[in-house]
């Protein structure tokens, strides 16, 4: 284990590009330093609050202010690249897993010559949403690839669209959403571009990133994207006044307002760029990119997901997800806008920086893996984030982050999503449960029932007193692990504790 501290420091960088066929985000990490001690003495069971948790005050600003739009029951969504889905009715369905992200309808393999779309080039594709419409999912469809004709940086095809072909792209998105908003595609969600806080000059030419970045701009672009939506998203909404149109997924590698030290955080300006320019009534929602790496715990590091609450650029904010949900928060906050959020690419990855215990994945990946899913989806639903993608569904994924490994068998990530699927599927969320420093939970309700989801944000034995009204114990996988006459019980994994009304 002396190697980790070396390994860690190498991680600081700006993009990891590792996988030709999966986007995702390079998090950079931090010198570790929290250890904590497991809690000795038993933890009452409190009473719940309204609050959700965890927050900051901009979070908690935005929450107060989405008061005004309807808020749905969160999404429960992954991403799928061949949107097959047989054998695994298990998590399908209108009430379980709801949304599929699919990178995507290309432009340029429609309209390589200008006013002439070829859709026979969107037959496997087509085959895909058909697929994904029979399973009872929604599909979020990713819109990317500028035609040569309309580049504006020359073979750049994920790169920005010149301001002179802006109306083409919007007469193709009318073609495009007329053709799949109906049946048998039922296509409602469309999003702009995958990670366009990208400068085209960091990727390749046809790389799935939206590439729509401009280092050499203060908003590094976000301005000219604003001009795009202004364009593009009356042209949507032309053809389907239902649709949803969501910015494409911002991979905010770091902080503008409180960079690390020699990190350029000027992608982070980005959403401000497309709010200053007056884009913010030209989209539905905001999207965004947060993944957690794995370590193993070790003289430095806690616990196996320290890099997410403990990430460097995000650390000061909540983590690298609710710090992000508080950062884009609080942009909008500032133009006095107020749109919902999507989380659309996730998971706990193990990453060839740390080859000790990624090289290949150690057993204990696959069970902290399974941990963080029940962690990152639930504590967006307790953020009011409208859906969030795990990434990926097939396997063996990138970085190791999908649901079914290489032969397409599910992992315990997978049998995890598939008993919070099936526990929570009927359940409203109350609101976060509060507890000391060394757990974290969250109350829901059913007619039948209430539930609390708890588990041990650092991983370690807490003891919990266990309350009188309980019906049953079940572990992550669902087990039911209650014995009669137990008075407390040890967590450290999540748990679901099922109380009576």
């Amino acid at each position: 284990m002396k190697l980790i501290p070396s390994i860690v420091l190498s991680l600081f960088v700006i993009f990891l590009y590792g996988c030709a066929n999966s986007p995702g985000e390079v998090e950079s990490l931090p010198d570790p330093s929290l250890r904590i001690n497991p809690q000795s003495e038993p933890t009452p069971l409190p009473e719940p609050n309204e609050s959700s948790s965890p927050s900051t005050s901009a979070v908690e600003e935005q929450i107060k202010a989405s008061e005004g739009f309807p808020f749905p029951r969160m999404a429960f969504g992954t991403e799928s690249r061949m949107m097959d889905f047989e054998g695994h009715s298990d998590i399908l369905g209108i009430d379980k897993l709801q949304l599929i992200r699919h990178n995507g309808l290309l432009w340029h393999e429609i309209e390589s010559i200008e006013g002439v779309r070829n859709w026979e080039a969107a037959t496997n594709l087509e085959e895909k949403l058909i697929r994904a419409s029979t399973n009872n999912l929604s599909t979020m469809l990713i819109v990317r690839g500028t035609p040569e004709w309309a580049q504006m940086v020359p073979g750049s095809y994920c790169g920005p669209i010149k301001p002179e072909k802006l109306a083409a792209f919007a007469q193709f998105m009318i073609e495009a959403v007329s053709r799949y908003s109906q049946a048998p595609f039922n296509v409602k969600i469309w999003e702009l571009g995958n990670e366009p806080d990208v400068d085209p000059t960091l990727v390749s030419a046809k790389s799935m990133f939206g590439c729509w970045g401009n280092q050499n701009d203060p908003y590094y672009g976000g301005q000219y994207y604003a001009d795009m939506l202004k364009t593009v998203y009356p042209a949507i909404k032309s053809v389907d006044p239902e649709a949803t149109v969501l910015i494409g997924g911002l991979l905010l590698d770091c902080d503008p307002t409180r960079p690390p030290e020699g990190k350029d955080c000027n992608p982070g300006n980005f959403l401000e760029g497309i709010l200053l320019n007056g884009g913010g009534a030209f989209f539905d929602a905001v999207s965004f990119h947060g993944y957690a790496p794995y370590f193993r715990p070790n003289q430095d590091i806690s616990n196996p997901l320290f890099y997410d609450d403990h990430h460097p650029s995000w650390e000061h904010r909540g983590g690298v997800v609710i710090g992000k949900i508080d950062f884009l928060r609080e942009v909008m906050s500032k133009y006095n806008l107020s749109k919902p959020i999507y989380h659309t690419e996730g998971a706990l990855l193990c990453t060839e920086y740390n080859p000790i215990d990624c090289d290949p994945p150690v057993d204990e990946f696959y069970e902290s893996q399974a941990d963080y899913l029940i962690r990152m989806y639930l504590r967006n639903w307790g953020n009011r984030i409208y859906g969030t993608i795990w990434f990926s569904f097939e396997g063996p994924g990138w970085r190791y982050g999908s649901l079914l490994d290489g032969n397409q068998n599910p992992k315990p990530v997978y049998e995890a999503l598939k008993f919070l699927l099936s526990e929570l599927v009927d359940a409203e969320l109350s609101g976060n449960i509060s507890l000391d420093g060394n757990l974290e939970g969250y109350e829901f309700t059913t007619p039948e029932k209430r539930i609390w989801v708890v588990w041990s944000p650092q991983e370690v034995d807490t003891v919990l007193m266990v309350p009188g009204d309980i019906q049953a114990v079940y572990n992550k996988f669902g087990k039911d692990i209650f014995q009669p006459g137990m008075d407390t019980l040890v967590i450290n994994e999540p748990i679901y504790i099922e109380l009576y009304p």
